[in-house]
């Protein structure tokens, strides 16, 4: 415990900015919208930590993004939206005929800062990448399974990885880590074999032993007499007959060079790179003369663009739709991709180089000549990225630092998947749902959306949450329902179980859109009744789910339970053999979504449209207590769509009705909470599992009955997706329900696991939220991060702090943090209905400003209560009264 707290003390001494004391001049004036002085902060001191291949880029902007380019600019890990794997541009530095690296790098959410050191950069090709891979990966360290190369369907048995060395070296070993997918069903696996030829002194020289042991992971190459090579090709034959290899690591070790070891370096160097809100990736390089003499600088800009006379230009296409790239340098005198000058004694020398990406020539043109030409591009850069948050978020502070940067991180987390595309069928702002890898989650995706929509909505700037529903309302499937997800070319793919629909009655209640409303309100009836045609089967209210992969929760065990949860014979992923079910949360969704739509439709007048939605509603109601509930184990079940009989399996859907305000209040089905919080159940350590314990196919690791399972199970581990619905249940039971098991603090302790369990390995400085973990040790079982599935402003904001949204113009605030949580906190300048809100409590005063404590509440500016303790109040925003407590 006394080593947790220096722990926590530290990350509050850098977050900064918290509390009166914590910074010696404090401005006499609020920020606008924003009631205390001291309610200010910078979001790259609060987000900064050291910088390699496993950090996520921060910065992004409409279209460009990036994983964790590495070296001086952007050689690898370049994005545009979600397809392509961009090579956009590398530089090469060397002064007096030493290369410089970069030696240590610094992270903060606007941009990455750089300082170099002499030394030899490692470069490699092969002779096929696969488009989400990229040679230089496996180059740079750590080596971890998620930054690969690999050739996988590259059309060969026979391919091959080259690696310069940066000039001639004298190698004792190397280790090789291979990539191997092929336990998860992948097309990876090490080669058969493999060959090594060392390039030297104009020609290549095979090793002369062909190694056929070569096993996943580390592998390491002893050689005696060590090779003397400038550069490694390695030759794979490839294993089987249709697996290709990958590699995710290569670590060459080389003789002691006294020769090199005495080089030091003549100039300092340092740089930044970011990438600007609209599509510039930028690389700033200073050179620094330190010595009394002139000495001589050489930068030469790269790229996998196609290169004219003095700057690289070409045009890509994204699903069809061309964008246009051009990147250029400048000294300051002139513009080129090469730069040779003498540095003055005791001067610097500034270097910006720029890739821009438009939808035309002359827009890309356009774009990177002001960046060019930009006096201060880089202040220009941290101003843009701070003022983006200052516009559209309340400033927050507790007494716990954890939850404090967490803040922060989750609006990082939202912005860094923000996307506006204005191209095809992707006209508004819409979400990825994970900017980490390229290959799937970068995509606009269902599944998600709801929680997306629910954390957008408490930014000041309405557009990304209506934004993001418009997305999906305007790229419906032919039936009404919503794609899996939508592209530049509209609608793709299947579908997942969504809740989608629901949402706009809830973004309403924030940011008020009759008009908008009007516009779509067809097309949201239109999504209720597709769910109900085409999976309502035999006309019932209880929608079938036909396949676990559709439902975005693979590897769910009622899928399984007629079969006493056995996978084998197909039944796991062939659709013939699959056992199609009435689905708790598919239906849970569509009761919300009709719910939803009758109120908007009672706002419009359309009063038989909103009879219909709410006659749908009442019989979705009726059949799931009818049917689905389960008394012996208190808990709503799935039925087989064959004969309704009941599943076996207790799953955490059971609890989704809650979240939809669904059951009946005070008829007995609150009990249902006791077997949620019951630890042999479904509380672990690190809850809330997916699947009870009492379940035959309960796993935190696998699938623990016959063949089965893959890298996304719902049999046991618990998922940031599941803990927000739950959480979404248990603010309503707390509001709307008869008393029961449920206590505040267990909405707490749900709220602050997850808390932590975004902290990698519980570490203050890296926050990392992923996909989901193992439900005993919160270890993370996914390489995904910076992954956008899950709501945890949602729930601070509107259930912990109180804020409650609401259909009129009565401000309510309703606190549901258990006393004793915290022993301060403010979240001062919430937008709310066009005004600001802020919420304040401090037990012993001082922390928030120097003459406040107790409990209060401001609108616009203006204290509407002042009480010792947090309470439920309402107040008329229209009559300026205070409705309760009197």
């Amino acid at each position: 415990m006394k080593r947790y707290g220096v722990v926590c003390f530290i990350v509050l001494l850098l977050i900064g900015g918290f509390g009166w004391e914590a910074e010696a001049s404090v401005p006499s004036k609020p920020l606008a919208h924003r009631v205390f002085p001291t309610s200010r902060f910078s979001i790259d001191k609060i987000l900064a930590r050291p910088y390699d291949s496993t950090v996520p880029f921060g910065a992004s902007g409409d279209r460009v993004w990036a994983t964790s380019p590495q070296g001086w600019a952007f050689r690898d890990g370049v994005h545009l939206l979600y397809i392509t794997n961009l090579d956009a541009f590398d530089l090469d530095i060397a002064a007096d005929g030493q290369s410089y690296i970069v030696q240590k790098a610094a992270y903060a959410p606007s941009h990455v800062h750089m300082v170099g050191a002499v030394g030899q950069l490692l470069k490699a090709k092969a002779s096929f990448t696969y488009i989400i891979d990229n040679a230089q990966n496996p180059l740079t360290p750590p080596f971890v399974p998620e930054k690969r190369w690999t050739c996988w369907s590259s059309g060969h048995r026979v391919d091959t990885y080259t690696v310069d060395l940066g000039g001639l070296r004298k190698l004792t070993s190397l280790d090789l880590y291979f990539y191997n997918d092929v336990p998860q069903g992948g097309g990876c696996a090490p080669p058969a074999q493999m060959e090594v030829l060392f390039y030297r002194h104009g020609q290549w020289i095979p090793w002369g032993h062909l190694l056929t042991d070569l096993k996943p992971d580390k592998n390491t190459l002893h050689f005696d007499p060590p090779q003397l090579a400038e550069r490694v090709e390695l030759v794979f034959h490839h294993r089987g007959t249709n697996w290709y290899t990958g590699l995710y690591g290569f670590d060459p070790h080389y003789a002691p060079d006294t020769k090199r070891q005495a080089s030091r370096p003549v100039l300092h160097i340092e740089g930044d790179k970011w990438i600007t809100q609209n599509d510039l990736l930028v690389a700033e390089i200073r050179v620094t003369n330190p010595s009394a003499a002139a000495h001589s600088v050489s930068i030469v800009m790269s790229s996998g663009l196609k290169s004219g006379p003095d700057r690289f230009q070409e045009e890509r296409k994204i699903d069809g739709y061309p964008v246009w790239l051009e990147a250029v340098g400048f000294d300051g005198r002139r513009e080129g991709i090469r730069f040779a000058e003498k540095i003055p004694a005791k001067k610097t020398q500034r270097f910006l180089f720029v890739c821009a990406l438009a939808t035309s020539p002359a827009g890309a043109h356009e774009k990177l000549e002001a960046e060019l030409h930009a006096l201060h591009p880089l202040a220009q850069q941290v101003a843009a990225y701070q003022g983006w948050f200052d516009n559209n978020i309340a400033y927050f502070a507790c007494s716990d630092p954890l939850i404090t940067k967490m803040y922060y991180h989750r609006w990082y987390l939202l912005k860094k998947n923000s996307m506006n595309p204005r191209m095809g069928h992707l006209m508004y702002r819409a979400f990825s749902e994970g900017r980490w890898t390229s290959d799937w989650y970068a995509n606009v995706i269902s599944y998600g959306a709801g929680h997306q929509m629910y954390e957008a909505r408490w930014l000041r700037d309405p557009s990304y949450c209506w934004g993001h529903l418009l997305t999906f309302v305007s790229n419906p499937r032919p039936d009404g329902i919503y794609p899996s997800h939508v592209t530049l070319q509209g609608q793709q793919g299947g579908q997942y179980t969504d809740w989608i629909t629901s949402c706009a009655w809830g973004l309403n209640k924030v940011h008020p859109n009759k008009a908008l409303l009007e516009r779509i309100a067809p097309m949201l009836e239109r999504n209720v009744e597709g769910w109900q045609k085409v999976y309502g089967w035999g006309g019932s209210p209880l929608l079938v789910v036909d396949s676990h992969w559709w439902t975005g929760m693979e590897w769910q065990p009622a899928f399984f339970s007629f079969a006493h949860y056995e996978t084998g014979g197909g039944a796991g992923t062939d659709p013939k053999y699959m056992t199609p079910l009435r689905r708790v949360d598919l239906t849970a969704y569509n009761y919300g979504n009709a719910v939803a739509v009758a109120k908007i439709d009672r706002l419009l007048g359309r009063n038989a449209q909103a009879e219909r939605m709410e006659q749908l509603a009442d019989s979705i109601r009726k059949a799931v207590i009818e049917k689905m509930w389960d008394s012996k184990d208190h808990w709503f079940v799935d039925l087989r769509a064959s004969d309704d009989a009941p599943s076996s399996a207790l799953e955490v859907i059971g609890l989704y009705p809650f979240a939809f305000d669904l059951p009946p209040a005070g008829k007995g089905y609150e009990s249902v909470w006791e077997t949620a919080l019951n630890p042999n159940l479904f509380w672990t350590p690190w809850p809330i599992a997916s699947t009870a314990k009492s379940c035959p196919a309960y796993s935190q690791d696998g699938w623990p009955v016959g063949p089965g399972g893959s890298g996304c199970m719902w049999n046991g581990p618990t998922w940031p997706h599941a803990n927000s619905l739950v959480m979404r249940a248990m603010a309503n039971t707390l509001r709307h329900y008869a008393p029961c098991a449920l206590t505040r603090q267990k909405l707490y302790e749900l709220f602050y696991s997850f808390t932590r369990a975004q902290y990698k390995n519980q570490n203050p400085l890296y926050p990392w939220t992923g996909e989901f973990y193992n439900g005993e040790t919160g270890q993370w079982k996914t390489d995904q991060r910076d992954y956008f599935h899950s709501t945890w402003l949602d729930p601070l904001i509107s259930d912990l702090i109180g804020l409650v949204p609401r259909a009129d113009e009565v401000l309510e605030i309703d606190p549901l943090l258990p006393q004793g949580a915290w022993s301060w906190w403010v979240l001062d300048g919430q937008a709310y209905k066009g005004h600001d809100v802020t919420i304040a409590y401090d037990a012993e005063g001082g922390h928030i400003a120097r003459d406040f404590r107790g409990f209060a509440v401001y609108l616009d500016g203006k204290q509407i209560l002042h009480t010792a303790q947090p309470v439920h109040c309402l107040y008329d925003m229209q009559r300026h009264k205070l409705l309760s407590p009197p």
